[in-house]
């Protein structure tokens, strides 16, 4: 009489598929305002992990209206020195016209660190509202 004995192994969590692209990156994407994306890219051994612009309550607030939205960048320095990054969003309507443009502070991300950041940004809720796209500008500063 033969035996088998299987020996399941838990399955090993995969590094998610990185693009190593040149600095700066840039691309026009489909977003819908409120959802995290993640881009995915590494320039210069600086992961870009995700972004997201808050979408508040259109109920009570006009089109006319600018307002106050938090917008949160998560990066990785895979690096054993800091670097300056430098990130725009370029808000733009279904067909790809510019709506609005969001223009982060450069900041230090040490070596060997992940950061979370959040900025507020003012915007017209109008444009907000009509965003369906962004254009990504990711800048590793020299």
């Amino acid at each position: 009489m033969l035996t088998a004995v299987v020996v399941a192994a838990p399955a090993m969590a995969q590094d998610p598929e990185w693009r190593v692209v040149e600095n700066p990156y840039q691309e026009d994407i489909e977003y819908d305002v409120g959802t995290t994306l993640a881009p995915m890219v590494e320039v210069d051994g600086i992961r870009w992990r995700s972004f997201s612009v808050e979408r508040p309550d259109f109920s009570q607030i006009e089109d006319s209206e600018t307002i106050d939205t938090e917008v949160v960048f998560e990066f990785e320095n895979r690096r054993n020195k800091s670097a300056r990054i430098l990130v725009i969003l370029l808000l733009e309507d279904e067909s790809g016209a510019p709506l609005d443009r969001i223009e982060g502070r450069p900041f230090k991300l040490g070596g060997g660190r992940l950061k979370e950041r959040r900025e507020t940004a003012r915007i017209s809720a109008g444009n907000l509202k009509a965003a369906q796209r962004v254009y990504l500008f990711f800048e590793v500063l020299k």
